[in-house]
């Protein structure tokens, strides 16, 4: 590939979070190009960034692998679909993706696509790391990149895109903790791999941030950031054991809860929602946008700019520029961010925000460490 070796950060520019509505196509590769109308996602929302009309057809093919999941997560891996999208429309590639099933893993999803002659290979999250360490050294003239991870050994041909969550969680912590009103923040993680317990280191000593400096009675469960233990589904697709979970942290006494996989919506809406005081974080996007229908419900979401990163770097790739190394998303370039507060402003008092700006400066000067 022309041009490799210039380095993420000095390239990436982060702007604003766009998101559009996908749909999941389930298990089964599902294949799109630039003159397409239409994804073969279920959804018939354009990506973000489309301007209407699709850019001509180049020969050039993006490639994801997911979870099992799908891409209609409304949150990481609908980012990147929608990314792929976006490429699509105005770039004019091809894009596919494959979902992690019973029959299919990251290993055989990687091997089929560089057999499909894929030019670029996305693969999202921590265990999509070994596949790619794995192919890029031996398809050198494929480019590939790992999201919310690093390999081991440098490649010129792998990008990695890594978010530092945990200082987005920590505002969101410390969000939580000014607004409880029974004194205890839960939060529930899909399964305990590091990209999660970041997020949740993160949360948890928001919190504790907050009771030292207001020397307040509050307290985080659902995560000991000295043991590394915590409450967990132990998948990504369980969303009743996720409300069950929310659900328990609130018999526990939690009136505010980051629940980083489904269903807690639901066990906060049981339990009285806002009005009686409980409310959600929501992960990686803005909920409000992604899942409108429970927008009442989130005191905010902790942002993880995949979409707008990832487009940046697919769109190099496509000009034969893939830039090497580990672009990190930060509050200092709006990799990460938390999202308006949306119908919870109101409730959120004006010396709360002004602390949280006062927070957020004192995170980016290096003040403040949140893991």
């Amino acid at each position: 590939m022309l041009g490799r070796g210039r380095g993420l950060a000095g390239i990436l520019a982060t702007a604003v979070l766009l998101i559009s509505a996908c749909g999941d196509g389930g298990v089964t590769e599902s294949t799109t190009t630039g003159a397409a109308a239409d994804s073969a996602a279920t959804s018939a929302s354009s990506a973000a960034g489309s301007s209407g009309s699709a850019a001509a057809p180049v020969d050039y093919t993006g490639c994801l692998m997911v979870s099992s999941v799908g891409v209609a997560d409304r949150s990481f891996n609908q980012q990147a679909w929608d990314a792929m999208q976006q490429a699509q429309d105005t770039l004019g590639i091809t894009v596919k993706y494959l979902a992690q099933s019973g029959s299919i893993d990251y290993p055989q999803m990687g091997d089929q696509f560089v057999q499909e002659g894929c030019d670029l290979i996305v693969g999202m999250g921590f265990n999509t790391t070994e596949t790619i360490e794995r192919l890029a050294p031996e398809n050198p003239d494929t480019d590939f990149i790992l999201i919310d991870d690093a390999i081991s050994s440098p490649q010129p041909n792998v990008s990695s895109l890594h978010y530092q969550t945990d200082q987005a969680s920590f505002l969101a912590g410390y969000l939580a903790a000014g607004m409880s009103k029974t004194g205890t923040i839960g939060v529930v993680g899909n399964v305990s791999i590091p990209p999660v317990e970041l997020y949740m280191d993160g949360y948890v000593n928001g919190v504790k941030y907050y009771a030292e400096q207001k020397s307040a009675d509050v307290k985080a469960i659902g995560w000991d950031t000295e043991a590394r233990t915590g409450t967990f589904v132990g998948n990504f697709t369980d969303t009743n054991k996720g409300k069950l979970l929310v659900e328990s942290e609130i018999q526990q006494g939690a009136d505010i809860v980051l629940a980083l996989i489904g269903g807690g919506a639901e066990a906060i809406r049981a339990a009285g929602g806002p009005e009686k005081g409980y409310y959600l974080f929501w992960p990686d996007t803005d909920g409000c946008i992604t899942n409108e229908a429970d927008c009442d419900l989130f005191l905010s979401s902790v942002l993880k700019n995949i979409q707008v990163s990832l487009f940046d770097v697919v769109s190099q790739a496509v000009a034969g520029d893939l830039p090497d190394g580990v672009y990190e998303g930060t509050l200092a370039n709006e990799g990460v961010g938390i999202a308006p507060f949306h119908d919870a402003d109101a409730a959120v008092p004006q010396a709360l925000k002004d602390e949280l700006v006062k927070v957020q400066a004192d995170i980016v000067a290096g003040t403040i460490t949140t893991s």
